[in-house]
């Protein structure tokens, strides 16, 4: 049996507050609205937000900083704290703003490997961590003449 007829009323959706929402209502909110798909920890704070925002909130820094000791880049020194968030596939061409895809890039490295995504390649580190190795470009140059 439908909850609406169970409250002896038309079918539509029952709120957490307890009021049905009117078939009507339903459509139009399906009709102009956006779906956000959110991943929250155990206290609530989002992780995972997909395309809808581009920037990282807090509680993804935090988990972040808890991840990584340092840039994501290797041999670079400086530390996650001080580092830009950054999305491991770039969030103009399709990157999600999803934990599991963002980490820390010093101001260098999060500008070379936009602007210059040829020069980084990009390996898993264990289920939830990514790290990247930087060519530079007189070294790539010298490996295409051998």
């Amino acid at each position: 049996m439908l909850p609406g007829a169970l409250l002896g009323t038309a079918p539509g959706l029952l709120l957490a507050t307890g009021q049905m929402l009117p078939v009507s209502s339903v459509h139009r909110l399906a009709r102009t609205s956006t779906l956000v798909r959110l991943v929250m920890d155990a206290d609530g704070q989002v992780l995972d937000m997909g395309r809808k925002v581009r920037l990282a909130t807090p509680a993804q820094r935090r988990a972040i900083f808890a991840r990584y000791a340092t840039c994501w880049i290797d041999g670079c020194p400086l530390p996650a704290t001080m580092c830009q968030i950054d999305h491991a596939d770039n969030w103009s061409t399709g990157g999600l703003t999803d934990l599991k895809l963002l980490g820390p890039a010093c101001q260098f490295h999060n500008r070379d490997r936009y602007r210059h995504p040829d020069r980084y390649t990009r390996r898993k580190e264990g289920t939830d961590r990514w790290a990247f190795t930087y060519h530079p470009t007189h070294i790539r140059a010298r490996r295409l003449r051998i």
